[in-house]
């Protein structure tokens, strides 16, 4: 049964379970990427030759069993792509960042426009 297909830019990551022989299969532009035999979930690793050519992309997919179901997350080169509610990605995580940077990025907040004063029409 297939559990996920996730597009990446123009490749298809897809992960399969059989819920009968406890198989998951890791399919990566319909090829095997990766292959295993669980109960309650493990993590598959692969590697693909990068898509601009120049070195390779590492992949990790970790396919767990919790108590809503089976769930799934996608990273490469250790950057999230697919995050389960199981993944803490809301905070800043030194491994997600480049180069190891933890400093937070800043945002700018867009300008809000002044209040207008309220006419004398408003209180009756």
């Amino acid at each position: 049964m297939r559990l996920l297909s996730l597009p990446i830019n123009d490749d298809l990551l897809e992960v399969h379970n059989s819920m009968w022989s406890g198989v998951e299969s890791v399919y990566f532009n319909g090829q095997l990427a990766s292959s295993g035999f669980s109960v309650f979930g493990r993590h598959h690793y692969f590697t693909v030759d990068a898509a601009d050519g120049d070195g390779i992309d590492k992949f990790r997919v970790e396919i767990s069993m919790t108590w809503s179901g089976i769930v799934v997350d996608v990273f490469r080169n250790d950057r999230c792509l697919l995050a389960s509610s199981k993944t803490p990605i809301t905070r800043v995580d030194s491994r997600l960042l480049p180069e190891g940077d933890t400093k937070p990025f800043h945002l700018k907040r867009a300008e809000r426009e002044e209040p207008r004063p309220l006419d004398d029409e408003f209180f009756v």
